[in-house]
């Protein structure tokens, strides 16, 4: 029997149908690309990793690919390999509302948020931000932005708030 504790530290996965993988759009986004001896293995090696949402498998090769990505910046598409399947992660507010900008003890060993050495309260971890209600990941060069903190800093990204708002690369000087 399971606690009700027990399912904020639990991952749970959408199957899309054999015969696809996932297609990033910048390669920044690869995050493991090794062998794993079962397609539950895999999808283990993601749940334990707080930057994956999305995997792929193959199980005649066993290739495990795991992403930090979603389906609004990469997409799952056919393969030759019958034998390649991707799990994308399902995300609601319910796994951050209670936890978000509590104290650390509130989201010890959780993958969905983590401890922040400087607030010592619960954060998004890297590259994902707050949006009132859930850690989205940061957006890509391009992408259309609302808040200050939605584009990737590491890549030097900044949302300009613009009358639509837009990630854009930062000026250096």
């Amino acid at each position: 029997m399971s606690s009700p504790a027990h399912a904020i530290y639990s991952s749970t996965f959408s199957l899309s149908l054999q015969g696809h993988e996932f297609q990033p759009q910048y390669g920044v986004q690869l995050i493991f690309n090794e062998t794993a001896r079962s397609r539950l293995l895999c999808s283990a090696a993601c749940s334990q990793n707080p930057s994956c949402r999305i995997f792929d498998y193959d199980s005649s090769s066993h290739r495990c690919r795991l992403f930090e990505a979603d389906l609004t910046n990469g997409a799952i598409i056919a393969t030759a390999s019958q034998t390649s399947i991707v799990g994308s992660m399902i995300l609601s507010a319910s796994l951050y509302a209670s936890m978000y900008n509590q104290s650390c003890s509130a989201c010890q060993g959780n993958r969905y948020q983590t401890c922040s050495s400087t607030t010592n309260m619960c954060q998004c971890p890297g590259n994902s931000y707050w949006n009132g209600s859930m850690c989205p990941l940061q957006l890509f060069e391009n992408a259309a932005c609302s808040q200050i903190d939605a584009c990737r800093s590491d890549l030097n990204l900044s949302c300009v708030m613009n009358s639509y708002g837009e990630c854009t690369q930062s000026l250096i000087g």
